[in-house]
């Protein structure tokens, strides 16, 4: 079978643009959830009492960037994830009711993303 080659471009100008608000805070909404999949990944059972994600929003008065900071003490971006994270159109989380296009959606609608993992604490954030 022939390999099909992927233009990462393309396919994020192709995804549909927000109709009203609440489509416009679906990024944040799959940041806040890939942070709740990793807290209940590492505290099973427990993660009404160990898992952590903490959401931290900075805006201005007027119109201007707004900085939105997702943290939790989860398992991180774990190989599998990482390769889930790397592959568009992923069914990696489609029994937790992903759609494997949360990635995307960062990158259409944030001009900056940042992952970064606190080793020391088990911790992970991501700037978006």
């Amino acid at each position: 079978m022939a390999s099909l080659q992927s233009n990462l471009v393309k396919r994020i100008e192709r995804l549909p643009k927000p109709a009203n608000t609440a489509d416009a805070m679906q990024p944040l909404f799959e940041a806040i959830s890939n942070s709740i999949y990793s807290t209940q990944d590492r505290f099973r059972d427990d993660v009404a009492n160990s898992g952590r994600v903490i959401v931290n929003i900075v805006t201005g008065r007027k119109q201007a960037h707004v900085k939105i900071v997702v943290e939790d003490n989860g398992t991180g971006l774990d190989r599998k994830n990482y390769e889930a994270f790397t592959t568009t159109d992923t069914d990696n989380k489609i029994a937790r009711g992903g759609k494997g296009v949360g990635r995307l959606l960062w990158l259409d609608c944030f001009e900056r993303t940042k992952r970064q993992r606190k080793i020391k604490e088990g911790e992970a954030s991501a700037a978006i």
